[in-house]
């Protein structure tokens, strides 16, 4: 009889080295799908803060007065300041807040100046001092909790600075249109 007619299935070795083969290529894709994810949570998030200066911004100039945009760790709300309540049926109403629980629980914001929580827009969409004396926010900075997550950056400002309120790329080149101006954001 031909050895070849009796050999069928698979070696022990080569059994081994087919499921090491396959635990190596499974480790290097867990890790780049666990680094894709943390960067979409990052996305995620740094569009919802801009979204929400956005917000805020025609929140005010729908309502005809002052809106703020209160920020934090977890999320984003907008209230107004001082709105005309005397006619009930048409005291402005609102968004809904946004918790970054929702879209990215992963990511981590953080403010500059450290510690400011608030923008303040008036009726024409300009930002304006706070009325209780706070820091305006200026930068809110999205970070991930993975070490290799690529942090967003959205400036804040008025048309002081040619970008206005953008969302940005601190790694991107200076020439690339993603990339955050020459300013300090920490």
């Amino acid at each position: 009889m031909n050895a070849r007619a009796h050999r069928q299935g698979f070696t022990l070795i080569e059994l081994l080295v087919a499921v090491s083969l396959f635990g190596l290529l499974l480790a290097l894709a867990v890790s780049q799908y666990t680094n894709f994810i943390s960067n979409a949570q990052v996305r995620n998030a740094a569009e919802a803060m801009l979204n929400g200066v956005l917000s805020a911004q025609t929140a005010a100039i729908n309502a005809n007065t002052q809106a703020q945009l209160i920020v934090a760790a977890t999320g984003w709300q907008i209230q107004f300041v001082n709105p005309d309540t005397s006619i009930p049926a048409q005291t402005p109403q609102p968004p809904a807040p946004y918790l970054i629980t929702n879209g990215a629980p992963q990511a981590l914001v953080t403010t500059t100046p450290n510690g400011a929580t608030e923008i303040t827009f008036d009726a024409f969409g300009r930002i304006v001092p706070n009325a209780d004396t706070t820091q305006t926010v200026s930068c809110i900075k999205v970070n991930g909790s993975a070490a290799s997550s690529r942090p967003l950056i959205v400036i804040v400002s008025n048309s002081g600075q040619a970008t206005g309120t953008k969302l940005c790329d601190p790694a991107a080149a200076a020439t690339e249109p993603q990339a955050c101006p020459a300013i300090p954001c920490g």
